[in-house]
């Protein structure tokens, strides 16, 4: 088999597979289909299937460089060429429009694919939080959000994922946040000029970037998931807190990896998105 290897960026509300993970039910306009059947296609595949180095929730938008993928691509017909990979990108990235980018898509080896394994495993992770506090939030809270450096979580399995996930707690570490309060001017976008929300929320509202390591549960780390996280934002600050919005802003890894070309039959494609 033959596969493509890359990194994709997408809009919120896009589901990385074709099924929802919560309802078993098959999704239309999946990340998954939209890179997968373009390249089927171009290369005569029997099959196409999506490895990814992790994932994000159907609500997250993926930011920054992207997110490492490969594509298996099954009894390919054609042998992927730079030329044909150029243009497929292209037309991915026009006819998905601003839902799915993807960039840099080129052959890669099988040993390489590896790479997206271990950094769906190792690598570290930068988030961009949109944070709402249930109570005013003073300058001194903003100082300790400020102030966690390598904190070292004790995580249970979320509830919203218990159904398929083993129940386990898990040790994970948040290396860095950085936080402030939203402007005036923020404010008032996040809250679509309703004066009243506007009342409501304001010296309420967070941005925290937060760095952490893979397969850290950053949702849960905000709201604390009834305690089943902790430490959490909301223990932090004394102040009960919930996730209103999350990007993935930045994967800490090199992918494809950075080579001289060389002649191999027995390959997989890789792309940024």
């Amino acid at each position: 088999s033959s596969g493509i290897n890359a990194e994709y960026g997408h809009a919120r509300d896009i589901s990385q597979t074709p099924w929802n993970q919560q309802t078993g039910v098959l999704i239309s306009g999946n990340v998954e289909d939209i890179l997968c059947d373009p390249l089927k296609k171009a290369f005569g595949a029997d099959e196409a299937r999506m490895h990814s180095a992790g994932r994000e929730d159907i609500d997250v938008r993926m930011l920054g460089n992207g997110r490492p993928f490969y594509i298996q691509l099954t009894n390919v017909r054609r042998f992927p060429t730079q030329d044909v990979l150029d243009t497929v990108q292209d037309n991915i990235n026009l006819v998905s429009g601003k839902k799915v980018r993807c960039h840099r898509l080129t052959v890669v080896s099988r040993s390489e694919t590896e790479l997206v394994k271990k950094g769906q495993e190792e690598k570290e992770k930068e988030y961009r939080c949109i944070i709402k506090a249930e109570k005013e939030v003073t300058e001194e809270m903003i100082s300790k959000l400020n102030c966690v450096r390598d904190l070292e979580l004790k995580q249970k399995t979320p509830l919203r994922v218990l159904h398929r996930r083993t129940p386990l707690v898990r040790t994970k570490k948040i290396v860095r946040v950085t936080a402030r309060l939203l402007s005036k001017e923020e404010v008032e976008i996040c809250c679509k000029n309703d004066r009243n929300l506007i009342t409501s929320l304001s010296r309420r509202l967070i941005v925290a970037e937060v760095v952490s390591e893979a397969g850290t549960y950053i949702k849960e780390f905000v709201h604390g998931d009834f305690n089943r996280t902790v430490p959490n934002v909301g223990t932090i600050l004394g102040n009960r807190c919930d996730m209103l919005q999350l990007d993935v802003a930045n994967l800490s890894m090199v992918w494809p990896p950075d080579r001289q070309p060389t002649e191999n039959n027995n390959n997989t494609s890789a792309a940024e998105c």
